[in-house]
């Protein structure tokens, strides 16, 4: 019988740097609900949801060998998930950059066997706020983020909300 220490519900996302941090809860003023912890701001690529810790040595895998090079986000909209009642910011397109980082790490998650849940599709987005309502406004003061870190991040549920820990990163240049 497996415990619960057996598994890790775990997400790939891109990791802002501290000024993107302080500048993306600056939008968190315009938004309303329970803002989400400033080290906990991100933007996921792909969401694996509980996995086996057998299965880290491959995941660590996949993002060696991921096609992962700089580049340049403009997060400019603000957006709302309905059900999960989120207020979101992003960027009001993807560059192809994204979408082919995003779509590269799909095909090696497939590659590598990797058991995942069938995606509704790909929506850029950074998390602001849970339990919110509809942002006022869906223009968003622009943020030109350089993206240079890609990482493996464990999430944990605790009575004081969620913890993230970075299990792997990588930098580019």
């Amino acid at each position: 019988m497996k415990s619960p220490g057996d598994s890790l519900r775990l997400f790939y996302a891109l990791w802002p740097d501290e000024d993107i941090r302080k500048r993306l809860v600056a939008l968190q003023s315009q938004v309303n609900g329970r803002k989400v912890i400033p080290e906990n701001l991100h933007m996921t690529l792909a969401f694996l949801g509980q996995q086996s810790r057998g299965l880290l040595p491959v995941l660590h895998q996949v993002m060696d060998e991921l096609p992962f090079n700089a580049m340049t986000l403009e997060i400019n909209r603000f957006g709302y998930f309905q059900k999960p009642q989120v207020a979101w910011a992003g960027p009001s397109s993807a560059s192809q950059a994204l979408l082919d980082l995003q779509g590269s790490l799909m095909e090696k998650l497939v590659q590598f066997n990797v058991p995942l849940k069938a995606a509704a599709g790909f929506k850029p987005h950074i998390t602001l706020a849970r339990d919110a309502t509809a942002p006022a406004v869906a223009d968003a003061q622009s943020i030109v983020w350089q993206v240079r870190r890609i990482a493996l991040i464990a999430s944990t549920s605790t009575p004081g909300g969620v913890s993230y820990v970075s299990l792997r990163e990588r930098l580019t240049g």
